[in-house]
This record gives structure tokens, sequence and C-alpha cells, in this order.
């Protein structure tokens, strides 16, 4: 019978053995991170069920803040990839609008998104180190948002009622309060209503000629 030609698996160069490192690590983080909060997850219990070691976590990350602050950035990155292809992939103004807004109050009322977020904030109050990553993290999202709306505004069948960074400034954190409220009142406030009222603060903000 003739032999069936295994290739050889291709060998890692230092730099990608080291981003798939992280890439595990932040996505076994994502799961401590929303069971566990920032405070009650364990980076060494992270790295034990990444299938890495104690000391490769600490070499990658320095300890779990940081590794923590790589898991928002990686779902900012997510969220802002995923609304630059959606708009891009439609021509008529208006219907961008209607699916941006429809994407925000979804990210909006996204419950790990809603969890993780809100760990920032307490961490934030509680660490200077953690706020300091907080505003940095808070003011990339003002520049991403804005040059979105802007692209939006640059048409004249669009008009908004503040600047490009104030809305964007009053979208996300209104939006996110709201939701934090619905996932704590739960049947009270259902997610449904919380997503319209979303949509509701976006047309109020901006909306067609």
């Amino acid at each position: 019978m003739p032999r069936t030609s295994i290739k050889p698996r291709k060998r890692l160069t230092r730099e990608e053995s080291r981003a798939q490192t992280r890439a595990t690590l932040i996505a076994e983080g994502r799961k401590h991170f929303l069971r566990y909060g920032l405070g009650g997850a364990v980076a060494e219990k992270i790295a034990e069920d990444a299938g890495y070691s104690r000391g490769a976590l600490y070499s990658n990350f320095d300890g779990k803040e940081e590794l923590f602050l790589a898991v928002i950035q990686e779902e900012q990155a997510l969220h802002l990839n995923f609304l630059r292809s959606l708009l891009k992939e439609e021509p008529s103004v208006k219907k961008r609008l209607k699916k941006m807004r429809d994407a925000i109050a979804d990210l909006m009322t996204d419950h790990d998104w809603i969890v993780l977020r809100a760990e920032f904030e307490v961490g934030a109050l509680r660490s200077e180190r953690i706020r300091q990553s907080f505003v940095e993290v808070h003011r990339q999202q003002l520049r991403d948002g804005s040059e979105l709306v802007r692209d939006l505004l640059r048409s004249p069948e669009v008009t908004s009622r503040l600047k490009p960074d104030d809305f964007i400034t009053v979208i996300i954190n209104l939006a996110h309060g709201l939701a934090v409220t619905q996932r704590i009142l739960g049947a009270e406030l259902s997610q449904k209503s919380t997503r319209s009222l979303v949509q509701s603060l976006f047309d109020h903000l901006i909306s067609p000629v």
C-alpha cells in the first residue's frame, strides 16, 4: 500500500510562538475575568488552565491587571473592526446610520461586554494604575468612534445634535449605564426594552435629514 505522506508541522518562529501564547492567555483570561471578576481571578490559575506555566504568563504580562487590559483592548479592537466593516459594506448613508445604531445597541446590551466594562470601571476607581489605563482606552475609544461619526456627518443627509466626540461620550456611557442597570434588575427592565432605549437615544442625537 502506498504510504500517505505527512507534511511536517511548520515550526513557529519565536515571535509567532510568543503571539500564540499571548492570544491563548488572553482568551483564557477573558473567561476567568467574566466568571470571577478582576479581583477574584488568579493569574496562576489562568496560566494553568491555558496550558502554560506561571512563568509564561509573567513573561508576557506584568500580572493579571496587564492581562485584563489586553482583554479589554482586544474587545475594543474587535468592536471597531466590526463597525468599520459593517459601514464599509453599505453604500447608502441612511442605511449605514441605521446599521451603526443597531450595532451599538447590540454591543451595549451584550452580557460579556457589560461585565468586562463594569469590571474595568470598578478597577479604575480602586487602582491608580488601572485608572490610567482606563483613561487611555477611553481616549482611544473617543478617537475611533469620532472618526466613524465624522465619516457619517460628511454627508448632508445626516445631522447631529452633538459634536462627534460628545456624541460618542454620551452614547457609550449612558447606554452602558442603562445596560448595567438592566442586568441587575433583570425582568423588571428587559434586554429588549433596553436595546430599544439605546436606539431611541441614538436617534435623538443623530438622524437623517
